[in-house]
């Protein structure tokens, strides 16, 4: 069985829901998700901030870790997942950030944010190689070893 449906049947087995905020991935994690049948049971939905002004208003990142930290960042990554718990509801959380290039002085650097309510959050910085789908796929990934590791 693949992570992504030990996740799946994990989640529905624990009556749990979870939600993302995707900036570098664009959705890609949110269409992983829905693509099994039976998502609707704990999946809640996805907010993708891409811009810096939609991390500011969806996700309510200060405009003083964008300009400190920047949008490339462990605490960008943390903000935007105490954002989205707040907004979701949601049991689970995950909030990922970051280049996936093809241009950018971090290409291949993300951030990965996993949390749950009642638990401190967890960050992972990661670095990985390849082309722009390559990067966001491996993400995706990564996210989903993150998330299974932290239920």
């Amino acid at each position: 069985m693949s992570q992504i449906e030990n996740l799946h049947n994990s989640l529905i087995e624990k009556g749990k829901t979870l939600a993302l905020a995707e900036s570098c991935t664009g959705g890609c994690l949110a269409a992983k998700l829905t693509a099994i049948p039976n998502a609707s049971k704990y999946f809640l939905g996805c907010i993708v901030a891409y811009s810096n002004a939609m991390k500011r208003k969806l996700l309510n990142v200060s405009q003083k870790t964008l300009l400190e930290s920047g949008a490339i960042s462990r605490e960008t990554a943390n903000e935007m997942l105490i954002g989205l718990m707040k907004v979701s509801e949601a049991d689970f959380g995950i909030a990922i950030t970051g280049d996936a290039g093809p241009t950018g002085n971090k290409i291949g650097t993300v951030y990965i944010a996993v949390g749950a309510h009642g638990k401190k959050p967890h960050v992972i910085e990661c670095h990985f190689k390849g082309d722009r789908k390559a990067v966001m796929e491996a993400a995706c990934d990564r996210a989903l070893e993150c998330v299974c590791e932290f239920i």
